[in-house]
């Protein structure tokens, strides 16, 4: 017993670490990708603008295709050989994306980053099935915190290592990171729930998504939408308010930051939480306060206001994340499956991360700014509503079955 307890701690640490390399590794390019495209071709403005966006968005399409795929095959493989697989796969595509001499050449690079990654997403699977049932909670905030640190440092690093030693040179330095992480989970990463289907014979049925399971796979869209909305609008929200002496895009920049911040501390938190009180309860609770510090973003008029609102809606959603993922565990019995679900549930991440910008965009284009912060807390509340009516179906079924 306490070599398996000592073993799913280690799980947790070297998958922490690696997902925080991962997405070092997907975020390290934002500084300069534009410029490094500039150097790849000769491309006007608006088209280097038009193939950075292409670049950067390209994996999480493809991420979210295949991210149901690569649960299926750790509920048949393990998740063992797919972080391997998925840390080799972009320990290349980083590298070769340091070698590429075009536009066209980064944008399949990035569609097989997509492809050929999915670490974050076997890392939560594994915790899902390894973490003890009391200490769930816990597992999946301390990946949600090493995957928002890991979007928080790797801007910085690439501005660092780009401005201090090269664009090139900074995408092999991450392929260096990336290879000791290889390293760390081919020799390190110990998995005691050994795949029940082995090679050759056939996989049982998996057993169908409940409503519980399926309000958990919204909620989860619904808080990636409600974290993101403002974020290509920023500059236009901070810009049309007092941000003196600091200059606008300082300031976006100093929000941005804050709500990260806020994030990264509630993942910490709110996961233990869940662990005492109920995942569900406590992201239902996250959601109906994150709406209410929405709304008054809405009236702001200076940017340190928005800023503390933002670090406070920050502290009521970051946290949801892990307490969805671990109420998914709990909500989902078929074991032998769980891969699938959670798979799933990093595709409606990464549904809500691209549509969360967009409808942003959308209603600011059509409406202004300022209702964007109300739809946003609409999206907010009915993710809690929602929730709160998987709990009470729930209950009702339970009590059901007693009776009967």
């Amino acid at each position: 017993m306490p070599a398996q307890s000592a073993a799913w701690k280690v799980n947790l640490w070297v998958c922490g670490s690696g997902s925080f390399i991962n997405i070092v590794a997907m975020t390290i390019m934002l500084p300069f990708l534009p410029h490094y495209l500039g150097t790849l071709g000769d491309y006007s403005q608006g088209e280097t603008f038009l193939w950075s966006s292409l670049v950067y968005s390209s994996t999480f399409i493809t991420a979210a295709l295949f991210a149901p795929l690569w649960g299926r095959l750790s509920d048949r493989y393990g998740c063992r050989i797919n972080l391997i697989r998925a840390s080799i796969g972009m320990l290349l595509c980083m590298t070769l994306m340091g070698l590429a001499t075009s536009a066209w050449q980064m944008v399949i690079l990035r569609l097989l980053a997509g492809v050929a990654g999915g670490y974050t997403s076997g890392a939560t699977i594994l915790m899902a099935k390894e973490a003890p049932e009391s200490r769930a909670g816990h597992a999946q905030g301390v990946l949600s915190a090493c995957i928002l640190a890991g979007s928080l440092a790797g801007p910085i690093l690439g501005g660092f290592l780009s401005a201090y030693v090269g664009m090139r040179e900074a995408l092999f330095i991450t392929g260096g990171l990336i290879f000791f992480n290889v390293l760390a989970t081919t020799l390190l990463i110990k998995e005691t729930q050994v795949a029940q289907v082995s090679r050759g014979n056939t996989a049982a049925p998996a057993s169908p998504f409940n409503h519980t399971v399926w309000a958990l796979l919204i909620a989860t869209m619904g808080l990636l939408v409600a974290n993101l909305s403002i974020e290509p609008i920023i500059y236009s929200i901070v810009s049309g308010m007092n941000h003196s002496p600091l200059a606008a895009t300082s300031a976006a920049g100093i929000v941005l930051a804050a709500t990260a911040l806020g994030c990264l501390l509630s993942s910490l938190m709110l996961g233990s939480f869940a662990d005492r009180f109920g995942a569900m309860r406590v992201a239902m609770y996250g959601f109906g306060i994150g709406a209410l510090l929405i709304v008054p973003q809405a009236f702001v008029t200076d940017v340190y206001t928005l800023t503390l609102l933002r670090f406070a809606m920050g502290l009521a959603l970051g946290g949801v994340l892990p307490c969805l993922k671990a109420a998914l565990k709990h909500a989902y019995t078929d074991a032998g499956h769980l891969g699938r679900v959670m798979g799933l549930s990093t595709s409606f991440q990464y549904i809500g991360q691209v549509a969360g910008p967009m409808m942003g965009g959308i209603v600011a284009a059509t409406w202004g700014t300022a209702p964007v912060f109300h739809v946003t807390a609409a999206v907010a509340l009915l993710c809690a509503i929602l929730i709160a009516v998987s709990m009470r179906r729930s209950r009702d079924h339970d009590s059901q079955a007693i009776t009967s």
